[in-house]
Order: C-alpha cells, then sequence, then structure tokens
C-alpha cells in the first residue's frame, strides 16, 4: 500500500496511459487534465497554491533533446472527483480516467485517498512558440516525448511519470499508430544465457550463442526500428496489448520486496533507464499505451525447461536448461510462510488418504514372507558353496556355519526389504510434496496484487479511452486465465461460454474472464462500460473517423493445429467468389472458433461491435443505433489471424475469415468495411515464436487520413 508521504499523486497521465496534445491547441490557450490523489481528511481540501511552482515537463531521455524543466501552472480551482467508483453516462473520452478500479484505489493507495481533476497549461513565460516543443528533423516537426515531473522543495525530492506527455503538430491531418503484443519481459531472460554458458554442453557455445532467443531483446529491437520511424514522421504512437511481463516477481520470495519485479525491468526497456544505455536501447521516442493480459496476473516464474515448447521458446536444448535454476517455491525451505503451511495442510490430507503407515507395514511383511521361502532358502544353500563349504541345509544335519546363515541372512533380508519399501515411501512423499507446492504457488497462480506495481507506475486504470483527433481509441483488460479464476474458487460461472479442456488445459491458450460481471476488481461490469463509451462516440457521427478496440485475448480464435490451419484455409478458397452470402460464412459445424477467448457476454460484445445493444434486437431489421466499431486488435494466442463479424437478418452474428490486410487495397476498400461488419484481428508475439509465426517481433501498422480513412493496414515483422 503507498506510503502517505507520498502523496499527493500524479495517476494520469502517467507511462502506459499518455496524454497527446497537439502544439495547434496550445495556440489556442487549451489546457490539458491532471487525475491527483491525495489523502486528506473529509474536511481539508489541497489549495490551489500548494502546487504552486510544483508541476514540471521535462523532454524524455529517449527524445534525445536537452532542455530546461518547463513549468506547469494551475488553471481555475481543483475539481473533486467525488464519484470516482460509480459508472455513469460518459460524456467526454477523458470522463473515463475519472473511474478508478477498487483494487487500485482499496490495495495499492489506502481506503482514505481522494481523487481531484486538475487542469494545467503550460508556462508561456517559458514557452512563446509551442512548436519549440516539437523535434526537428530533416526541416519536419515530429512528435517528442515529456516526463511529467512532480518536484517536493520541502522534502527534496521528486517523483517522475515517465513519457506521459507527447506533443504532436497536428492531430487533425493523419494518425499512424502501431499495435504489439505480447513481448513476455522478464529480467531473467538477460540472465539466462549467461548461466547455461557457465557449464559445458553437447551443442558449442557459438551454436547456443546463435540459437538463444531473448524476449527482452525483440522488444528492444521494436523499439529500435519504432525509433527509426518516429524521426523519419511515420509514426505518432504505440499500443501495446497485454502479457507485457511474462510473471511479475522473479521468484516466489521476492514480493516481500516490491521494487524487485519484472515491471521495473518492463518500464526501464520502454524508457532506457536503468543499464539499458550498455544494450544501445534509449527507450522508445514516442507514446506508448498499454493493457493487461493474464501474464500479467501471474505472480511467479515456471520452470523454462517445463516442456518441449518453452524449451523451443528459447532456443535452447534440456540439458542446456537444466543449468538454469529459477526460484521456484519450496515449502521445506520457509516452514513459516502462509503458502508453506497450507502446503503442509494439503499434503497431510493426501498422505492420510493415501495411508502410506500403513502401506510401508502391511508391504514390508507381506514382501518378506513372500520372498523369504523362495529366495532365502536358496541363498542359503548357494552361498556357502560359492565360499569353499559344504552345502547347508535346515535340517538337523547342517553345520555350524549353515546355522549362522540360517539366523542371520533372513534379518539381512528383512533389513533390505524394509529400506526398499521406507525409500519408495519417502520418493512418493517427496514427489507429493514437491506436486503440492506447484498446486498451492503455481507458475498460473494469478492475483491482482501483481498488477500493483503496473497500477502505480504505469498505468492505474483497467479500461479507458482516447481520441486522436477525431479517431477513438478503446483500451481493455482481459483478466486472469478463466480456469484458475472460475473453476478452482467454486463460485457458479454466468454468462459464460461453453468451456473446453483442450484450450484451457493443453493448448497452451486458456480462456480469460474479460468482461466478467463479479466486479471484484472493478467497480462496474466491463460490458456495460464499453456500451457507454461507444453510446458517447456514436453522439457525433462522422463518416471518416474511426473507432478501434484494443484487447489481450481474442474474442475470436481457432485452435492452432495444422490439420486444422489447412481445412480452414481450404474452406476459406472454396467459399471466397460466391455471392451468396448465406453460404461464405464459416459456421460452428465447420470450425471452433472460442479457442482461447474472452469468455463471457461474448454475443453482446459481437453486438455491440456491429453497433447493436442486444437487448433491443427483439425482431428483425432493428435500426442500428450505435457507431460500429473497425478493428478489434488482441494478441494472446501467439499468431496472425484475422476474422470479421457480421449480423444477417435473424440477428444472428456471423464468422467471416480471409487474409483481409494482405489482401488490402485502399483504393478499392472493402465495401463492408464501416458498415456495421468490424474485423476482429489478432497479431503475432513481439517476442515468442508461434507455430506459423516463427520469426517475432511482429507488429500491426495503421495509417489514417484524414479524407481518404485507412490508407495502410497490415501485419510486419523486423
Amino acid at each position: 500500500m503507498t506510503n502517505h508521504d507520498e502523496f499527493p499523486l500524479i495517476i494520469s497521465p502517467n507511462l502506459g496511459c499518455p496524454h497527446i496534445i497537439s502544439t495547434d491547441e496550445l495556440k489556442q490557450g487549451n489546457t490539458f487534465t491532471l487525475i491527483i490523489a491525495g489523502c486528506y481528511g473529509e474536511l481539508t481540501t489541497p489549495l490551489k497554491d500548494g502546487f504552486k511552482g510544483t508541476l514540471f515537463l521535462r523532454t524524455s531521455y529517449s527524445s534525445g533533446k536537452a532542455s530546461k524543466d518547463i513549468q506547469l501552472s494551475i488553471k481555475g480551482e481543483l475539481e473533486e472527483i467525488v464519484e470516482w467508483n460509480k459508472l455513469s453516462d460518459i460524456n467526454d473520452v477523458e470522463d473515463t480516467r475519472d473511474l478508478i478500479n477498487s483494487e487500485y484505489h482499496y490495495n495499492v493507495l489506502g481506503e482514505n485517498t481522494r481523487y481531484w481533476r486538475v487542469r494545467v497549461s503550460l508556462d508561456s513565460k517559458n514557452i512563446e512558440d509551442p512548436d519549440s516543443l516539437l523535434q526537428q528533423k530533416d526541416g519536419k516537426n515530429i512528435p517528442c516525448l515529456y516526463d511529467l515531473v512532480y518536484i517536493d522543495k520541502s522534502r527534496g525530492w521528486e517523483r517522475v511519470n515517465y513519457h506521459s506527455i507527447q506533443f504532436v503538430e497536428s492531430t487533425v491531418a493523419s494518425c499512424r499508430f502501431i499495435q504489439i503484443t505480447d513481448p513476455h519481459i522478464a529480467t531473467r531472460n538477460d540472465e539466462i544465457l549467461d548461466e547455461v554458458l557457465k557449464v559445458k554442453s553437447k551443442r558449442s557455445r557459438e551454436d547456443i550463442i546463435k540459437g538463444y532467443i531473448n524476449f527482452n531483446e525483440n522488444l528492444r529491437k521494436f523499439i529500435e526500428h519504432a525509433n527509426d520511424m518516429a524521426d523519419k514522421g511515420e509514426l505518432d504512437f504505440v499500443v501495446l496489448t497485454g502479457d507485457l511481463v511474462d510473471f511479475a516477481f522473479h521468484g516466489w520470495d521476492d514480493e516481500s520486496n516490491p521494487d524487485e519485479n519484472n515491471w521495473r525491468t518492463f518500464i526501464n526497456i520502454i524508457t532506457g533507464a536503468g543499464n539499458e544505455k550498455e544494450k544501445n536501447n534509449i527507450g522508445l521516442k514516442v507514446a506508448v499505451f498499454t493493457s493487461t493480459g493474464n501474464h500479467d496476473w501471474r505472480l511467479h516464474p515456471y520452470d523454462p525447461n517445463l516442456s518441449a515448447y518453452n524449451r523451443d521458446s528459447y532456443g535452447l536444448k534440456k540439458d542446456e536448461l537444466e543449468h538454469y535454476n529459477y526460484k521456484s517455491f519450496d515449502s521445506s525451505e520457509y516452514p513459516e510462510d502462509n503458502r508453506a503451511k497450507l502446503s503442509k495442510m494439503v499434503a497431510d490430507k493426501a498422505f492420510n488418504k493415501m495411508n502410506l503407515d500403513a502401506f510401508s507395514d502391511k508391504w514390508t511383511l507381506k514382501l518378506a514372507k513372500t520372498f523369504y521361502s523362495s529366495i532365502v532358502t536358496r541363498v542359503l544353500k548357494i552361498l556357502p558353496a560359492s565360499l569353499g563349504v559344504a552345502a547347508v541345509g535346515t535340517g538337523a544335519g547342517a553345520g555350524t556355519i549353515g546355522k549362522v546363515w540360517h539366523s542371520i541372512l533372513p534379518i539381512v533380508f528383512f533389513a533390505v526389504v524394509a529400506l526398499v519399501i521406507w525409500g519408495v515411501k519417502k520418493l512418493i512423499e517427496w514427489k507429493t510434496h514437491k506436486l503440492v507446492d506447484m498446486m498451492v504457488d503455481s507458475p498460473i497462480h494469478a492475483e491482482a496484487c501483481a498488477l500493483h506495481y503496473y497500477f502505480k507506475h504505469i498505468n492505474p486504470y483497467f479500461d479507458y479511452a482516447f481520441q486522436y483527433g477525431k479517431h477513438s481509441f478503446i483500451v481493455m483488460d482481459t483478466g486472469a486465465d478463466v480456469f484458475i479464476g472460475q473453476l478452482l474458487d467454486g463460485k457458479q460461472i454466468k454468462h459464460i461460454k461453453r468451456m473446453s479442456l483442450q484450450d484451457n488445459i493443453l493448448g497452451g491458450s486458456p480462456d480469460t474472464r474479460a468482461f466478467d460481471d463479479e466486479q471484484i476488481y472493478y467497480n462496474w461490469e466491463q460490458i456495460v462500460w464499453l456500451e457507454k463509451v461507444l453510446a458517447f462516440v456514436s453522439k457525433n457521427p462522422n463518416d471518416n473517423s474511426k473507432i478501434f478496440v484494443f484487447l489481450h485475448s481474442p474474442p475470436i480464435n481457432s485452435p492452432d493445429d495444422k490439420k486444422f490451419d489447412e481445412k480452414k484455409d481450404e474452406l476459406i478458397e472454396s467459399k471466397r467468389n460466391k455471392p451468396d452470402f448465406e453460404h461464405a460464412w464459416i459456421s460452428k459445424g465447420e470450425c471452433y472458433l472460442t479457442f482461447g477467448t474472452i469468455n463471457h457476454y461474448l454475443s453482446q460484445f459481437f453486438y455491440l461491435c456491429s453497433g447493436y445493444r442486444e437487448s433491443e434486437l427483439v425482431k428483425p431489421d432493428v435500426d442500428r443505433n450505435l457507431k460500429p466499431v473497425d478493428i478489434v486488435f488482441s494478441g494472446h494466442a501467439h499468431r496472425n489471424i484475422e476474422f470479421r463479424i457480421e449480423k444477417d437478418k435473424k440477428n444472428e452474428i456471423r464468422i467471416f475469415h480471409d487474409k483481409y490486410s494482405e489482401n488490402y487495397n485502399p483504393d478499392n476498400p472493402y465495401e463492408w468495411w464501416g458498415k456495421g461488419s468490424p474485423l476482429m484481428v489478432q497479431t503475432a508475439s513481439c517476442s515468442i515464436a508461434g507455430r506459423n509465426d516463427k520469426y517475432p517481433p511482429y507488429y500491426r501498422k495503421v495509417v489514417l487520413d484524414t479524407d481518404k480513412g485507412i490508407t495502410v493496414f497490415k501485419v510486419e515483422k523486423i
């Protein structure tokens, strides 16, 4: 929880939810909004004068532009956000930043936290020409990033919201953005290779180095490429759709030190901080908007040697990865830890059901009796002969040596049998403890506390929206894995699609809890929030304005199976040129299209994206009452694949599949685009190779022209 001495906090804008401001607006005297959190008594209000001389803009390190801090001036009085947890009608896209989720409020900031909206402007004494805030490249004005700095001179410290403000010349003429997804950042990605190379392996060092895949390096490679585009004036911002980190903490015991986590590594790579200079990474030069994915909810690391898929992801062999020891949970090492106590309780229950003590006693005696007569007597006859003495029996004629062997050997045999049984028992106990430890502290165990550092230093919002010119961008969280979140907590599942064991357990692409209505971590239902945002952006329809939705988990997905893909592509090719609407779509019987997708309110989501409220579809040919979404972007499944949906005359959703971006011609755009048939696209990972998309980093590039609409829409790889 935030220390009260850290208040006031500027929670927005921040690294993952920045403001993009045009210098044209500044020339017109426009202000921009900050959201400030503070811990004050009910009768105390932070005075405007208390912030005088404390707020500044500083050019970000990645910009490469040196300048003095630019002071900000507060305009008007601070406006308290009283209903910070109440979802009401949205009258401006910026209103989405007034909603504070319950997890951030209660478990990060504290329940006595209050929030204010503050309007600020640049100090005209420091900035005579707003265009001086931009960068100059080859005679062009290009975007420039700034950090938002709060300086407390009385206490001698400052707090920085990195990359939180970006100035551009105009947001009217064009919009150029990129979607990337699934970078899976982790500190260990930069460490594994060094550990593996310390020990000799079957492959040569050169082959290991050449084959190693560092997820962090793939993001650095993308940043270098994006910065080159930014310098040419070809990129305005990036949207990063989830699985920002592979897991939150380096190891299970790092939770006691919240600053030691993979979120810090993510921040360093994006901003060029820490030791990133040594890796020739100056940080991203344009604003980045972030959403969270299922891995971002996960607390602890998985074994990189867990499966062939994991090993292939790193480009290493089993014997090589055995040289890297990750910080796994071992209840025997920390017996006082709460998880260790839970592990002991579960293991004890398992041992009681297995009745290991009875197993040990029963089988020791049984084996000794069974094998004594057949084995021991044979040994008594053979062993003395092998020692050069007469064979001995068990009768009266047996010699002295025979009597000795006859009395000692059964005891030795019984002891050996008992030792073997004891060893088997201990092996079962050890295996059980390891299994229970993994269950209690599973690498896919998800909790909202994994996001606390993200909320505080990157982005405080699960869901938010922003506008660039007349275009609307809606960014939403899609939650933790549904199997862990829903099936193991014993709660009834409502409004949920059919569950599949294949994708949730075996397929590696689990469903997620997107749009779950339990409101555990939010204060509202996400699907209602989306409807209200779409209702606002539909009030002033413009033929050339576009609406984009960004998710982590896709709403539509097919199994990542080679035979299935071949069948699907064959199916699409056979239908491509058929004009009959009824025969041009993929039916449920032909394809399973909810493999590893968002799991709640799918039909409502489809109708909203098509421009309809499902509750109003009580008869055929209902008029569309919302502006339809143009593209829904997602990731999660590590593949490039594209679908579109369309509502038929019977109000049923039809799903189509094709290579839309590959076949896109801006001079002859699809006639259905912008008319209630939104695209639902996935982008392959920025870091981890997919089965068909083997060469990350991948990204999607979109360019919007004021008059022509979408002029560029394509998938690219570096």
